[in-house]
Formats: structure tokens, sequence, C-alpha cells
């Protein structure tokens, strides 16, 4: 089953959930974590690791052999991103508006242009337990967001029982591609106006792609359920409420697993786990 926790913006908790429902999960099954937030990825903060294996991840970046070119702009015409302009004499490429679609390459008549490449971050695999992290780190100054975290979703394939997503905040192309191939997705919210607004784009967004999710409140308070009418509101499910209490904040600042080290919570986490395996695809056929 893949899962992934997502969020309409940041600081809601979203990585605090995922990282502690992994670790709950860990404890009887082989679990594979994917830490997709690729612009500040932290998942790795809260597990030791028995060694990391770093790997690279390079984007295709067109190289013109102007010996060969015959500057008949047929690259340029083809790219949807503007990323080649045609000169009399000359073909400018500008490789931080490249998509790397090949079809620069494939469509010119002269092939007189090759694959070149640029760094765009790098991908790497770590071992707990019987967690498997994957965290995807993006290279300072690349805007390649989306196209690293579905390469880090793919640097390896495992059979774990449940793979976790770690989506990036928002709605945006990343987080799209985060979710895509899930089979079920955990909207992490909290009780604040920016966060119910954030939360119902979220919602906007899976309802087109047709995910079904289901909602967890964290810094959850007694007098304040604007989330949970809201979900009541539009058929909802809400799946856990984690309180605001100073320990569980604590311990968190301090890269700890509240599952591991606050024994009611991690008692939430448990039951969170059981009710996501009731919505796995296997369990519903």
């Amino acid at each position: 089953m893949k899962i992934a926790v997502a969020s309409g913006k940041g600081g809601t908790g979203k990585t605090m959930v995922s990282t502690n429902l992994a670790y709950v999960a860990s404890r009887t099954s082989e679990v594979a974590l994917y830490d997709l937030d690729v612009e500040e990825p932290n998942c790795r903060l809260f597990f030791e690791s028995d060694g990391e294996a770093e790997e690279l991840v390079k984007l295709m970046i067109p190289v013109v052999d102007k010996d060969r070119c015959g500057f008949c702009g047929v690259c340029a015409d083809v790219c949807e991103y503007n990323a080649m302009v045609t000169l009399p004499a000359d073909v400018l490429v500008f490789p931080e508006l490249c998509h790397s679609c090949y079809g620069c390459l494939e469509m010119c008549p002269e092939g007189a242009i090759s694959e070149g490449f640029k760094k765009i971050g790098s991908t790497v695999v770590s071992r707990s337990g019987a967690l498997t992290l994957v965290s995807g780190e993006l290279a300072i100054g690349q805007p390649a967001t989306t196209a690293l975290v579905g390469m880090t979703k793919n640097r390896v394939h495992l059979a774990a029982g449940i793979q976790l997503y770690d989506a990036p905040p928002g709605t945006s192309c990343p987080v799209i591609e985060a979710v895509r191939d899930a089979d079920y997705v955990v909207l992490v919210s909290e009780p604040t106006r920016f966060g119910l607004h954030d939360l119902d784009l979220m919602v906007q967004t899976l309802r087109r792609l047709g995910k079904p999710y289901g909602v967890v409140i964290n810094k959850a308070r007694d007098g304040d359920y604007r989330i949970e009418e809201y979900c009541r509101d539009n058929a909802i499910e809400v799946i856990l409420r984690i309180p605001w209490r100073m320990d569980i904040a604590r311990d968190c600042a301090r890269g700890r697993l509240v599952a591991e080290t606050i024994p009611d919570v991690g008692a939430l986490f448990e039951t969170m786990l059981e009710t996501l395996r009731s919505r796995s695809p296997e369990v519903i056929a």
C-alpha cells in the first residue's frame, strides 16, 4: 500500500506524522519512507541509520554542435519552454528552462544536438531496522523540484508492505507528482484559519485527481473544532486527532519520535495504522 502524507501548507506536522507512522509500522513489517520534500528534507533527523548511499541526480541538457548546425530554428520551435533560441549564426541554450524532453534531439534535421547533463540534486538511501529511508535533496538554485520528486520515488523499488511518501507542502506540481500513484492520501491540518483554507485547496486538488483521502488534525485544542466541522460538512473522514501538548512539541523539536517516547501518542499512531490498513486496495477488493 502506498500512502502519501500531504498538507496544503507547511508547518502542520506532516513530517511528524510521516516519521512516526513509519516507525510504528516498521515494528511489525518492512516499511519504506520516501522524503519527497526535496527542498527541505528532514526525515533523516528522526532515525539512526546503518549507513547511507548517495547518488547524484542529473537531467539532460542539449549541447549544440555549431559546426554541424544549419541554424534552421527547428529546435527552438519544438521547445515549449523557450529553453533554446536560434540566431542567424548561433543557438542559445538556457539550462534553467530546459525540461529534458529530448524533443530538440529528436527533431534536429542535422543531428547537431547531443546530450549534456546538469546536476539537479541527489538521493540518499539509508536503513534503520526494518525501515528503508529514501531522501531527495535538491541542489541549491535548481528549479527542477518535480523531476527530483519523481526520481526519488524511483530510486529503489521495494517490496515493502507499506510505502510512505512524505510529500512537499502546498498544491503545486511537486505535490501532484508525489501523490499521483498513492493508494491513499493523509492530509495533515491544524485548527487555524490558514490551516483550514489550505486544507480546502488540497481537498479540491485530490477530488480532481480522484484520490481517496482522510484528515489528521494536529495541534488539536478543545474548543476549536473548525477542522472537524469542515470535515463533517464535506463528508471527510477524520483519521486521527493529535492534541496540542507541550511534551509532544518538545520531543518533536528535539528530533525524537513521539510514538516511541510518549506511550499514549504511540497508541494513537497504532490506531491510525490499523485504520489505514483497512483502506488498502487488497482489503477493499
